[in-house]
């Protein structure tokens, strides 16, 4: 094996990692909207539901 090989292998292996990394940080940021959507919701939900029993009563 000559060392273009070794080095077509290396940046291979690279491109791939940087791949991976990408999507692992896309998936933390989908992670982090989605969270905030849920504490979006419950907030919303709260409020709505104070509101509710407030008029209830």
């Amino acid at each position: 094996m000559d060392l273009s090989q070794i080095n077509s292998e290396l940046t291979s292996n690279m491109v791939e990692l940087a791949y991976a990394v990408q999507g692992v940080k896309a998936q933390q940021q989908t992670m982090q909207i989605a969270g905030n959507i849920i504490e979006d919701v419950a907030e919303i939900s709260a409020e709505a539901l104070a509101k509710y029993s407030a008029e209830k009563n």
